[in-house]
Parts: C-alpha cells; structure tokens; sequence
C-alpha cells in the first residue's frame, strides 16, 4: 500500500471511528475516547504542571484537553498507517486494526471507572478498531479500473466522503458545545446577597464530554439491599439546610465558593433504609459521570444531606439532579453529584480526585475575600467603604480584620450575623482614607479564634492559603 493511500485510508478511518464513538457515547453512554486519552494524560502529568494549566486555562481547561486529544487521535490514525504502510506494505490494514484494538483496549483499562461496563468498552474498541478495514474495503472499490458499474461507485464515493464530512463536522460541533458549555460555565460572583441564584451559582466538573443528564424515570439509587426510586426518595423526610460550597481549586480572592439552601433527606435516615456491614468503615459513593468518592462513617452528622432541592427548587443537571451528596466542612470534591450507588467498606477507596493527586480530607480552609471595592478601583478620599465574605466551613467566623498599610496595622471589621453554622459571613468596615495608593489586604480567624495562614500557598493539593489583596487608589 503506498503511503498516501495509507495516510487517507488512516485519517479517514479516525475521523469515521471518532465520529461514530462520540455517537454512540451520547445515545448509548459507549466510553468516548478522546476522553479516556485526556484522563490518561492528566494521571501522568505532574501536579504543579496539572495545577498550572488549571490557573491559566480555567474552564477553558477541560474543553481544550478534549480537543486536542480528538485530533490527535485523528492525526495518530494517520501517521501510523502511513508507517505501516511503509513497513508493512501487504499487511497494513491487519497491522493498523490489531494496533488500535490494542492501543484502545489498554487506554480504556487504565481509565476504566465505576461508570463504564465492559460491554461498553468492547463496543468502543470494536468501533475505534473495526473502521479501519472497513474504510480500506470502501477505498478499494473506489479505486478499481473503470467499468460497468461506475455510477455505483459514484454513488459509493458520494456516500463516503459524505459519511467522512458529516463525521468531521459532528466532531466538531460536540467540541464547539462543550467549548460554549464551559464558556457559560459559572464561576461564580462577588457576593451580594445572602443567598447565591442557581443561575449564578458556580460550577466545576471533571467530565471533558459533558456532563450527564439524568432521566428521573429510569435513575435508582442502589443501596446495599434495595433501591430507591426518585419519587421514593422524595417521599423521605426531609428539610432544609443553608451552606455555602467551595472549590478545593478556588484561587485566593477566586469565585469558585457560593451559598445556597439545600434540602433532602438526612444520611442516617437513608443508611437506616438499608444493612450497613458490622465492620464497615467507609461508605462509598458512585455517580452516573463514573465518579467515585469516599467518605468516613464516624463523621456522618445529622447536616450530612443526600440533596435533591437546591434553594427551593429541584437540582438542575448542572447541579447533580435527580441527587446529590452536601457534607458539611468540606469542599466541593467531597460532595457528588449524581449519585447512583452507594455501598460499604472496612478500607478506604480513594475517589477520582484523590487518585489524582488531590487531598482525601478536602477539608474547607479559613478564607476571607474582598468584594468591594474592586482591585485597581479610583475612589474619592473620606469615606471608602468596604466589604467581603469570609468562609470556614463547619469551623464558622469569629472575626475578620483589614489592612491598608501593608500589613503593620490591622483593624478589626464589623460582622453582619451568621446565616448558618455552615454559610459564609459577611463583613464590612469603612475608614477614612486620605488621598493615596493603597494595598488592601483581609484575614479572618474561624470560630477556634485561628487565623489564617498569611504564606501563599496553591490550591493542589489540599486547597489555597494567603490573605486576598487589592490596591486602590484614593484621590
């Protein structure tokens, strides 16, 4: 086979099987495998190259790992049966299938999660793999001597590059979607009020496909000895509990933190429903992306909540519908969305993000931000009102001060009332500042009277440290 006969009859086969895996992952949930490549990836990668790239792409991150492992998926098609086709002229096609059959196969192992079935990942290596002929078959009758059946393979030809453009473009479109899903993404905002809109309530996820969306139908919550359906599991005692949730990847200052009002049923209420093993340690928890976590029974509290309502209206997707998990004092990270299974074990399962290098605790830091003014605000001298949030999870606020001297004094500002044990609190204070430039800084003490560590740290693995500072210019 001559090389750009291998190099078409590659690409075009990549393009077809990419085309038809994200197919087959969004009606059939088949593994997708620009996805597997880019969990492949990001397990390798060191964690401080991990955590940069998270800082500088933000919630562009995801979006562009997926891209580009889709085209170079693509392009590895292409080099490789340009290779084999130079090495192995007569058994290029042969070579190239068992190739990807077996690059596929030990790629979908290793990024094998609870959310994935063997079925699946055979129907994906079958697709990813069996293309290849299939696309060569095609090419070889496009390629025959001209004769009596030329309008058939017209007709062929139409229809294959037809099928080649329609994959190209159904590719693409899934990537632009989920680069405007992630545009739209919710970072969050400066607090304003009390209570954070759904609308702008922040949001993360680990899924490069996107995330999935959940028919309350057919959704069971499986526990050890029965399941629940969604109308069964509205139907358990329930009440509200306002908390506010943190990223563990928040940035000092960030907006990756929001407060809202939850409600669904307690933790102890839905184990009582089942048999928790007499040696059980651990409850473990799967989600329907394929997420994984863990979480110690002797810390289960009665605000431990399996949620089904966010601020008095059911969760939306984004947010984990038809449930997901709220445990107080901890991040994000600790808190599934999703959730579909939970089960027991005498030792721990360390979740998705702790395999990837993150905290197993994720337990909330003390941090405080400034809202207002705004780093780089020109302001009038006299009064300069100011104001913020500080956050310690279950360990609460007792106290926030500010600075405006680089640190050499600092003035303790008024708290507004606590929402809750587990919300954010806000604070504010409002000096007279002459005319001047100055650096603003905020540090907080939770309600153990700790302050704060000043030194700055990043937010891998266990969360950011450091005092949120702005500079303003008073005139």
């Amino acid at each position: 086979m001559s090389r750009h006969r291998a190099l078409v009859t590659g690409l075009s086969a990549g393009t077809l099987a990419l085309g038809v895996d994200y197919l087959a992952h969004a009606f059939v949930n088949v593994p997708l495998a620009p996805e597997q490549a880019g969990y492949l990836l990001l397990k390798v990668l060191p964690l401080s190259t991990f955590a940069d790239l998270l800082k500088t792409l933000g919630t562009l991150a995801r979006p562009l790992l997926l891209m580009g492992a889709t085209v170079v998926i693509i392009a590895a098609y292409g080099a490789a049966a340009a290779v084999l086709g130079r090495l192995l002229p007569h058994w290029t096609i042969a070579a190239m299938t068992g190739l990807v059959a077996l690059v596929a196969g030990v790629v979908a192992l290793i990024a094998f999660s609870p959310g994935d079935s063997v079925l699946g990942i055979v129907v994906e290596v079958v697709l990813l793999a069996g293309m290849v002929p299939l696309v060569a078959a095609v090419l070889t009758q496009l390629t025959l001597p001209v004769g009596a059946n030329e309008d058939r393979r017209v007709l062929l030809r139409n229809l294959f590059y037809g099928a080649v453009g329609i994959a190209l473009v159904g590719v693409g479109y899934a990537n632009v979607r989920r680069f405007v899903t992630a545009l739209a993404t919710t970072e969050g905002n400066r607090a304003d009020r009390e209570v954070t809109s759904v609308s702008d309530f922040y949001v993360v996820s680990k899924n490069l496909g996107g995330d999935p969306v959940v028919d309350a139908s057919t959704w069971r919550l499986n526990l050890p000895t029965r399941s629940l359906t969604y109308d069964e599991l509205l139907t358990l005692p329930s009440d509200e509990l306002e908390l506010t949730l943190e990223c563990i990847s928040n940035e000092v200052g960030g907006t990756l933190i929001s407060n809202g009002i939850w409600k669904g049923p307690r933790v102890s209420d839905l184990l009582a429903l089942t048999t928790v093993p007499s040696d059980a340690v651990w409850m473990l928890i799967e989600s329907a992306d394929g997420y994984t976590e863990s979480f110690p029974l002797r810390d289960l509290t009665p605000d431990h909540r399996l949620v089904t309502h966010l601020n008095g209206a059911p969760l939306t997707s984004q947010h984990g519908f038809p449930a997901r998990f709220i445990f107080p004092g901890h991040y994000g990270m600790k808190q599934p969305k999703w959730v579909t299974r939970i089960h027991f074990s005498a030792t721990d399962q360390p979740g998705y993000w702790e395999n990837n290098g993150w905290d197993e605790r994720a337990i909330v830091k003390t941090m405080s931000r400034i809202d207002r003014p705004f780093d780089g605000a020109a302001l009038a001298a006299g009064a300069v009102p100011m104001r913020g949030i500080a956050f310690a999870g279950a360990r609460r606020i007792s106290g926030v001060d500010v600075s405006w001297d680089g640190g050499r004094a600092w003035h303790s500002v008024q708290l507004q009332p606590e929402f809750s044990a587990y919300a954010w609190r806000f604070w504010e204070l409002t000096p007279t500042l002459p005319a001047g430039q100055y650096r603003i800084r905020v540090r907080a003490r939770d309600g153990e009277g700790t302050l704060q560590p000043s030194r700055s740290t990043a937010t891998l693995p266990n969360g950011a440290d450091g005092y949120h500072t702005i500079t303003i210019t008073v005139a």
